[in-house]
């Protein structure tokens, strides 16, 4: 029997926003990334999903920190509205700094504001 890969989201009103990562290897909490309320749903789910799939690398890393949120405007991608983020995190358990990409396209952040 074939296995599903996925990544899970579970995200229960009034809990944090909790991702995990494919095959269920690793699970980061938005209680763990220090000024993670500065994002939206759509960009939370993302990032979270990001870190997960990074703790599946390394097991050591986290809690994290978000230093800078970049949002750029809106623009074409393979012929999807996109808003590009940049935003910049710092590992706490392994001080390091590194940059999390994301393209945030339209239709997430209309289905984000219904």
């Amino acid at each position: 029997m074939e296995r599903k890969v996925t990544n899970e989201i579970k995200d229960e009103p009034g809990e944090p926003m909790v991702a995990r990562s494919k095959m269920g290897e690793a699970t980061v909490s938005e209680s763990e990334v220090k000024g993670i309320e500065n994002l939206t749903p759509t960009e939370k789910k993302h990032l979270l999903l990001q870190l997960a799939r990074d703790r599946v690398k390394d097991s050591s890393a986290g809690p994290w920190e978000i230093v800078d949120i970049f949002r750029e405007n809106w623009r074409t991608i393979k012929a999807t509205l996109s808003q590009p983020i940049e935003i910049n995190v710092r590992d706490v358990g392994r001080d390091a700094l590194f940059q999390v990409s994301l393209d945030i396209t339209q239709l997430e952040r209309e289905l984000e504001t219904q």
